[in-house]
């Protein structure tokens, strides 16, 4: 092969090379701008702050401020851990005792507190 066959080949690679990252760049661009554009659409949704102080500070049903746990008693918060699981497991309970007496199915003894 002659060698101006290697320059030329050389030159159509690194040519084919520059195109492909010039292209790759102007999707990534149109990418992060698309990205962008849907962000501040999502972004102007969101509520004002007043809206998000009034919740940070709690709903008024006895719970805590969001991050009030870190510095929390750490007795305490197992307390409140523990009480809000029974609290759940009951009202779980209930909720399955409500529905199967509703369809007329079997009741569970543990669920009744028989057992």
């Amino acid at each position: 092969m002659p060698w101006w066959f290697w320059i030329l080949l050389w030159a159509v690679l690194l040519v084919g090379t520059a195109a492909a990252a010039v292209g790759g760049g102007f999707w990534l661009v149109r990418k992060a701008l698309r990205v962008v554009r849907d962000a501040g659409g999502v972004l102007t949704r969101l509520p004002g702050p007043s809206v998000m102080d009034s919740a940070a500070q709690g709903d008024g049903d006895g719970a805590s401020a969001p991050g009030s746990a870190v510095f929390a008693d750490p007795d305490e918060m197992r307390r409140e851990y523990e009480r809000g699981k029974a609290e759940r497991r009951t009202a779980r309970i209930a909720r399955r005792v409500a529905r199967r007496a509703q369809r007329g199915q079997a009741q569970s003894l543990r669920d009744l507190g028989l057992i």
